[in-house]
């Protein structure tokens, strides 16, 4: 078998890490002062990209709920994203997370008609789409103009199909609140 097999394979014995140290001026295992500016850089990268891009949103997740309850009418694409993400079924039997996300749905559609729309229609492999559609069939609360809201999202310029699903649902709850 080779050496360098048996190296990468086993992992070097004694005898081989003395000689591999002593041909290549490396105590032990340290890194070389040369390296560690480098090592330290590559962590920062890795640390701040995992910040960045690697959250991962939760199904039922009341922290992204409190967030785009602060950002309501003021919300960024990424944030509506984020929230449409929570919505699963899952989730159904959360009452707190099931009476807030919806109430946070139509509050973003009477404030953020288009981009919502817009979100929805761009994430819509990624959502769970039937659940926000059951949500906008079942309005909780009766603060937002429903009627409103549809004749908003009838202006918006998005896939037929998914506007006429969603406007079916928002007609199904003006039904049901009037």
């Amino acid at each position: 078998m080779l050496s360098s097999f048996n190296v990468w394979f086993r992992g070097q014995d004694e005898a081989s890490k003395a000689h591999h140290c002593a041909n290549t001026n490396v105590v032990g295992n340290a890194p070389t002062k040369n390296m560690r500016p480098l090592i330290s850089l590559l962590t920062i990268l890795t640390l701040t990209t995992s910040a960045l891009f690697g959250q991962e949103i939760k199904k039922c997740d009341g922290a992204v709920l409190s967030m785009i309850t602060d950002k309501i009418g003021q919300a960024k694409q990424k944030e509506i994203t984020d929230f449409l993400l929570t919505f699963g079924q899952e989730c159904r039997n959360n009452i707190e997370y099931s009476e807030w996300s919806n109430e946070l749905l139509f509050s973003l559609l009477d404030k953020q008609t288009d981009l919502t729309i817009k979100t929805i229609e761009k994430e819509e492999k990624r959502i769970e789409i039937e659940e926000i559609l059951n949500d906008l069939s079942e309005p909780i609360h009766d603060m937002a103009n429903i009627k409103d809201i549809i004749t908003r999202v009838e202006k918006v310029k998005i896939n037929k199909d998914l506007k006429d699903k969603i406007l079916e649902r928002l007609r199904t709850a003006d039904g049901k609140t009037n």
